[in-house]
């Protein structure tokens, strides 16, 4: 038996990587389950302070939610996910409304200005995304399924055909 660089058998012995603990890593195999159910009571009411956009995007993460956040303690960060997104519209109106290039201070074409705070508001969604798991990368990383649909095998799409 020959010894690795580190002094490690390289043959038999090991734990191989097939037999390993899962790493976390969202490529690497996850323990794939549904998200608890913290709450089965109503969503909380909407804010009277979200605009139009916020509400939608309140109804949407209240819905997809399936009782995964706690309406006391979680409104708050679906609050400001939804405020973010209000933010954004505004400044993307904005932009639309004066173009995406507009004139400098000594008449030369710049980007708009708002440009950057629409860019600063997305990494704030981003991140606030990841926490409540609302991107397939965060949900495998915190272990949840990314939906609820039983993944099919070869053997089961093609059982029909295996009877005849």
């Amino acid at each position: 038996m020959s010894s690795g660089r580190h002094g490690r058998s390289s043959k038999g012995g090991g734990v191989s990587r097939a037999n390993a603990q899962p790493s976390g890593n969202a490529r690497g195999p996850t323990d794939a389950r549904a998200a608890p159910t913290v709450h089965s009571g109503r969503s909380p009411r909407v804010p009277t302070s979200l605009g139009v956009v916020g509400r939608e995007v309140w109804r949407a993460v209240w819905s997809a939610a399936s009782g995964a956040y706690h309406p006391v303690t979680d409104r708050y960060v679906v609050a400001r996910y939804c405020e973010l997104h209000d933010r954004r519209d505004a400044f993307l109106r904005r932009i639309a409304a004066d173009g995406v290039v507009t004139e400098g201070s000594t008449g030369q074409p710049v980007a708009h200005p708002l440009l950057r705070f629409v860019e600063s508001t997305e990494r704030e969604m981003r991140a606030i995304e990841t926490v409540l798991g609302l991107n397939l990368e965060s949900r495998l990383r915190l272990g949840l399924a990314a939906n609820a649909i039983k993944q099919a095998t070869l053997a089961d799409l093609l059982g029909d055909f295996e009877d005849e």
